[in-house]
Order: C-alpha cells, then structure tokens, then sequence
C-alpha cells in the first residue's frame, strides 16, 4: 500500500519508482528530449487530463469545451489536456473519414504553439491552445503510426497518462493526479477541485488514496435521431441500472473492489500509477484491470457531488463495455426479450464468503482443522436448496474452495503477515476483483441463475429493506434515479 511519504528518503524512494517505470515501463511517446522538456517553465500546468479519441469528431469539441469550462480555467489556473487521436490497424478505414475531420477542426481552431514534441521515432506530437486551456495532440490515427490490431483503449490510454507522468516527474505539472475522460464525457465546473494536492489518508489508516472515481449519469445526445434515441436510450438507461446494480451488490457484500469501472470516470495518483505500471494494452477493459491494480496500491474513493455526465450513443470501438453492452439490450428489446443480470443471492453468499475469511483470519487461537470446518460450515448453510444444476451441494461446495484456493491462500496470508489486520489484507488483495467475478459466475451458473434486471432490484437485500413484508416496486426509471442518488 501507498503510505504518507513523511521523509526525504520516502520522496527519494517514490521518485525512483518513477523514474524506473518511466525508463523501462513508458511508451515511446513519453521518452521527450531534454531540450523539448527544459522550454517549458516549471509548474507550466496546473491540472492534467487525458483523452483517447478514435473517430470522436462529433464528440471530442465538447468535451474540450467542459473542460476550458471548469472553475479553474476561469480562475485562471492552467490545464493540459492531452488528446490522443488515435485508429486501429484493423479498423482504419471505418474511422477514416472522422479521424480527418478531427485533425481538420483541431487545426482550424486552435492556435498552435510548439510542434515536433516527439521523441525520435514516434507519432508526431503538437502543442495548441484553445479556449483558456493547452492541448497536447499526439497523433496515433494514420499510417505509419496506428494502433496494432491486437491493442486498444489501453494502449491509447497509457500513451496519454505515460506523458502526464513524465510531465508530472519533471516538476512541468503541479497536480499529482492523473485525470482520464473520454470525448462523450462533459465534466462539471468542479472537476480538477475535487482532487487534493497530495493523496489523503483514509479514515484513520495510512493508506493513501491511489484513485478517485468520479460520479455519473448517462444523458441523452440532442444530436441523436429521435427514432434511434428512443430505441437506444432504454438500453444505456438498462446497462447504467445494471452497473449500479453491480455495484451496490459489492458494497452490500462488503467488498473492496465495489465502484463502476468505467475509464472516463478515473483520477489515479501518479506514483500508484508507476507502481501498477501503466494501463494495460487491451483492446477493451483496460478500466477493470487497471482499477484491479490500483485497488491494490491505495483506497479508491468514490466521489460525491456533480456527475460527469455520458452521452448516449451506440458504440462497436470496443469488443465489449458500454457501447456493446447497450447495444446487446437494445436488440433484446427489439426481439421482445429480457434483459438478465446476477440474481440477488450471489451478493448474498459473497457476503459469507468475506465474513467467513475475516472470522478465519481473526480468530488466530484456533487449529486449521478448526477453521477449515467452521469457513466450509458457513458457507454450506448459504447453498439453496436446489441450484441452476443437479449437484451434490457438498460436493459442489469442495470442489470450489478448491479451485479457487481459497485455504491455500488463507494460509498464506496468516503465514506473511505479523497481525490479524495485515493478514485481512494480503487476503483481501488476493481476492480481488477478478476472483470476486469469478466465483460471482460460478454462483450464476450452477446455483442461482439469473433474473430479469427489474426483477433481480426487487428482490435485492441490499436494495430493499430486509423482511420488509410488500416491497416498493419502483419502474425502471425510477428504480434510476433512486440508484443514481444512492449508489457510485
């Protein structure tokens, strides 16, 4: 974990870790000259945003215009937004067209300020100024310089955080926070007040903030055709219900890794940032593992007040995520079926499952045997009766403890650590986001199945009052609005 650097050593360590992942971590495009470096002042920029942009003509104007919007734009502090313009080798000629009408409104209206920013070798890079605010325009979206069929938005993403960084190191940016967005995001007027100038410690921890996820709604794009908005804003309306859902559940069942994953929402601390070693080059979900690493350098604080706001808008840039899940609901909608998700129970039965680590990692005076009977009793009284298929439930039960190795690792965790407290998080960090979601789909398959989404927030604990004799029955709107003031 990221504790309070309370030292010269402790500022020394931390700057080597950057400097490492800078030299051997970093895409080329952060390997900047020391001439190109030394023109610019120190403390130039104040506040640092990123944004992939691939095919985003329509969108990317008003995302820029949010952010020269923002309180300390007016307030006359400095911001940089690095925009990565950016085409995929096995897509390049789908967004073609609007990659160049991209470079064409870039060019046309904004004032140019330095060019040939890139390092030997790499795409070309130019700074502009637009509106109150600098844009950094690293240009991945024609030959020889597209993306490789086999990346993505990670890739893109880490481009542009892989920069900030550098800047950041250099002393060129005074804000430590690393802020991500996208070109369909419209961030509020408070967007860079929100981020301390150092991370906070959390309640009464050491740890330290590694992340902050800003808040959301999805709203409608005025642009859209009224007859394809009304058949695609029930879908987003469906998928962001489904993402709250989600959400809740993992916080119900008291895990770690409860907040949306959703890469335009991000602001990561730089030095959690070189410690995880980047974004991960996917082609999509690059979010989910990345927030799976950061989790584990600090705590992720879900932020309250304004939302940054998503348009609507149906997406294929990604093989899955939010534009292809909104697309998926709405072809269900339009064949008349429904769309599932999670029944509520599995939320339930993690729950246990965390409960039942904790009294296991806590209760150091007991034997093994005595622990492992009382973590595979707790769990085996959460088993329904009948499940999606005809098992043993014992047997069932075994098998998964396991597969998932889960004493292995209670043991392991006792084994390295000094207290009860540490052994929670050795543990905790072992099961993480990706271990919660696989046991979440071993649950749905063979034991609960799933429900139709309205149906499965009815029948949720953790929405509805426990024992509560007639439950609200919210329609889906809502059900919405209830969840947006309630759930990150």
């Amino acid at each position: 974990m990221i504790k309070q650097a309370s030292s010269t050593v402790d500022e020394v360590k931390n700057q080597r870790t950057i400097d490492k992942y800078l030299q051997k971590y970093a895409e080329p495009e952060s390997k900047w000259r020391a001439a190109d470096l030394e023109q610019f002042p120190s403390a130039k920029w104040d506040y640092v945003v990123t944004i992939p942009a691939c095919g985003e003509y329509e969108y990317l104007p008003g995302a820029l215009h949010s952010i020269a919007n923002c309180q300390v734009v007016s307030n006359k502090s400095r911001v940089l937004c690095i925009v990565v313009l950016n085409g995929n080798q096995a897509r390049e000629v789908e967004f073609k067209a609007s990659n160049q009408k991209m470079r064409d409104w870039l060019a046309k209206h904004t004032i140019p300020i330095v060019s040939g920013l890139n390092p030997d070798g790499t795409s070309p890079q130019s700074l502009v100024s637009w509106q109150g605010i600098e844009i950094l325009i690293v240009d991945r979206s024609q030959d020889p310089w597209l993306i490789p069929s086999d990346q993505g938005v990670g890739m893109v993403r880490k481009i542009g955080a892989d920069i900030a960084l550098l800047l950041i190191s250099a002393g060129k940016i005074t804000s430590p926070w690393i802020h991500n967005t996208d070109a369909d995001a419209r961030v509020p007027s408070d967007y860079f007040l929100r981020t301390p100038e150092q991370p906070t410690a959390s309640g009464s921890k050491s740890i330290v903030t590694s992340c902050f996820i800003y808040p959301y709604k999805h709203i409608p794009d005025t642009d859209m055709q009224k007859k394809q908005h009304k058949i695609y804003w029930p879908a987003v309306r469906d998928y962001e219900l489904w993402l709250r859902y989600y959400v809740a559940g993992l916080q119900w069942a008291g895990s770690s890794y409860a907040y949306p994953s959703i890469g335009s929402l991000l602001a990561c601390h730089s030095l959690a940032y070189a410690r995880t070693r980047g974004f991960p080059k996917k082609m999509a979900g690059e979010d989910f593992y990345f927030q799976n690493k950061l989790a584990k350098m600090g705590s992720m604080v879900n932020l309250k007040g304004e939302p940054i706001r998503l348009l609507t808008r149906p997406s294929s840039r990604v093989p899955f995520g939010t534009g292809q899940g909104t697309i998926k609901i709405s072809q269900l909608n339009q064949a008349g079926d429904q769309y599932e998700v999670y029944h509520p129970m599995v939320f339930d039965f993690l729950k246990g499952f965390l409960a039942a680590a904790g009294d296991w990692l806590l209760a150091p005076e007991k034997t093994t045997d005595e622990k492992e009977a009382v973590f595979y009793s707790a769990l085996e009284k959460l088993l329904p009766a009948r499940g999606q298929k005809e098992i043993d439930r014992s047997e069932w039960l075994q098998n998964l403890l396991i597969e998932l190795q889960v004493f292995k690792n209670l043991h392991a965790a006792e084994k390295r650590s000094r207290s009860s407290e540490g052994a929670l998080q050795q543990f905790d960090d072992w099961f993480d986001s990706f271990r919660t979601l696989k046991l979440i789909h071993r649950l749905r398959d063979d034991l609960y199945g799933s429900l139709p989404l309205v149906e499965a927030l009815q029948a949720s604990n953790f929405l509805q009052k426990p024992g509560q004799e007639k439950r609200h029955l919210y329609g889906t709107d809502e059900w919405l609005e209830r969840l947006r003031a309630t759930v990150a």
